[in-house]
């Protein structure tokens, strides 16, 4: 078992954990409560690092249920189209933070979540970006087009 020092006496506080269940966007997913545990007084805490463990667990669960894709799976398809986070979220339409978000681990709505999956099809995101030419200059939306067509060469 992992110790570290209790913050409540001068003793170490012991990580342990228990199956529990969680309401997330109305549904019930099990999890693993990770949690310390002070030797001496029995006092339980959490630290930012256990409790983003057990949220990551129902969003994994949830990511798979709807099809919504992963943090990683993500960038992965940022990067096959050579653009930014900034441009993926132009070209969709959402506000120029929110790709980036979603790649940090955000969860998007599942209307948001389908297209996400959806862009994985390089036809699907050509379309995206097609229908985005009047938002970026003439020279962006043009090698914004070259790098995207790159994919399909």
């Amino acid at each position: 078992m992992t110790k570290i020092k209790s913050p409540f006496a001068a003793c170490e506080a012991t990580l342990k954990h228990e199956r529990r269940v969680t309401k997330f966007r109305g549904e019930s997913f099990p999890y693993t409560y990770w949690y310390y545990q002070c030797d001496e007084t029995g006092i339980i805490f959490t630290t930012s690092e256990l409790d983003d463990r057990g949220v990551g667990e129902v969003y994994a669960q949830y990511r798979e249920k709807y099809g919504i894709p992963s943090p990683e799976e993500l960038k992965a398809t940022r990067k096959k189209y050579g653009l930014s986070a900034t441009k993926m979220s132009e070209v969709l339409g959402m506000g120029i933070n929110q790709y980036r978000l979603y790649e940090d681990g955000e969860m998007p709505s599942l209307a948001v979540g389908k297209v996400l999956k959806s862009i994985e099809d390089p036809y699907i995101f050509k379309r995206f970006l097609d229908n985005s030419v009047n938002q970026f200059s003439k020279k962006d939306f043009e090698q914004m087009e070259a790098k995207v067509s790159a994919v399909f060469a």
